[in-house]
């Protein structure tokens, strides 16, 4: 799948390597590859706030906000990072126009970046209401106006932007299984379409084991392409080995945990699957030192942004290519492999 020769590329990811310190400049290339990033961990403060006002929304302790102080202390006053997931949520859900508004500036900021290529993934049953409006659509209504405002903007800014369904752990199987079918039925190879599927959420509470049957009826039965965060945390690296070996996956978002357990790197260099690794955050949770070990390894890894907006991980590609040059001396060239690997690993066409 991959276009051009590999010489070629590597010279586009050389020239966009030059880029390399300058986190605030955009590249005029289209050149980067991005596979693991949020749609509802990417809306600015300043979405936020335009989309609360627009809708009117009675958000609690503030009511309808009217600055982006005010959306600040609405994102500060959850105690726990997952909460604020909740607050981006029932700002933009359960409304098409603002879901649409949503997708078309998530796309405007990969062009900015020089992304070429971007699978965006979100809970389409959290993305269809809104607890703050009590607006409530479909999850198909959802995932019509998510990609919609994905294709439009794609094709006007000359960029390739898919999307992915989140399962999500916490919730039963069934849910699992609910969401796969949803994918399945709406999987679309169009810009903007569903191109595959999911399971995200806390897994140091929730390990994979309820939704190995899913993710395997979703690979084997419903032809899926799948992913699964795993590995994320410290003592999680036998999700790794089941996202492997029992869910049958094609990629594992992050997988950092693998690398304290010998036997399941070995499995994982067998499996030639895909890591979606995400250098801010695994810096942050101490575990940047894992993707130097992928690169190392000549394990096929991409590089993420994850959860990119101001409230969240705060950063850029360019920042991350900052990362793993500053902090495990990747030189152009390794960048550039990693963004040929994840193009190899898309889901859609590239």
């Amino acid at each position: 799948r991959l276009h051009g020769s590999p010489m070629a590329l590597l010279l586009v990811y050389f020239l966009a390597s030059l880029q390399l310190g300058s986190a605030e400049r955009p590249i005029q290339q289209n050149s980067r590859v991005e596979l693991h990033v949020h749609l509802d961990g990417s809306v600015t403060v300043e979405t936020l706030l335009d989309v609360a006002i627009q809708r009117q929304l009675d958000i609690p302790g503030i009511g309808v906000p009217k600055t982006q102080q005010d959306i600040w202390m609405a994102l500060n006053n959850v105690t726990s990072p997952w909460q604020r997931f909740d607050v981006v949520n029932d700002i933009v859900g359960g409304d098409e126009d603002a879901l649409r508004l949503v997708a078309e500036r998530f796309v405007e900021r990969q062009a900015w970046q020089g992304v070429g290529y971007t699978e965006v993934r979100y809970d389409p049953v959290r993305m269809a209401r809104s607890d703050y409006s009590g607006d409530k659509i479909t999850e198909r209504e959802a995932i019509k106006a998510i990609s919609e405002g994905l294709k439009a903007a794609s094709e006007k800014h000359g960029i390739a932007v898919y999307s992915l369904l989140c399962a999500m752990r916490g919730k039963p199987g069934s849910a699992c299984m609910e969401v796969a079918e949803l994918a399945a039925a709406v999987r679309s190879r169009d810009l903007g379409g569903v191109v595959g599927l999911d399971l995200a959420g806390d897994e140091s509470t929730y390990n994979n084991s309820e939704y190995i049957a899913c993710f395997r009826y979703a690979k084997e039965v419903l032809n899926l392409n799948t992913t699964v965060h795993a590995g994320e945390s410290v003592g999680t690296q036998d999700d790794v080995k089941s996202a492997i070996l029992e869910m049958k996956v094609d990629r594992v978002g992050h997988g950092y945990a693998s690398t304290s357990d010998p036997e399941i790197l070995e499995v994982l260099a067998a499996s030639e699957v895909h890591l979606e690794a995400c250098p801010h955050g695994a810096a942050r949770r101490g575990f940047l030192k894992a993707i130097g070990t992928y690169e190392a390894m000549g394990l096929s890894f991409g590089l993420n942004e994850d959860d990119p907006t101001q409230y969240f991980e705060n950063c850029t590609m360019a920042g991350t290519e900052e990362i793993v040059v500053d902090g495990l001396d990747f030189s152009a060239a390794a960048v550039a492999t990693a963004y040929l690997h994840a193009r190899a690993a898309a889901f859609g066409p590239t």
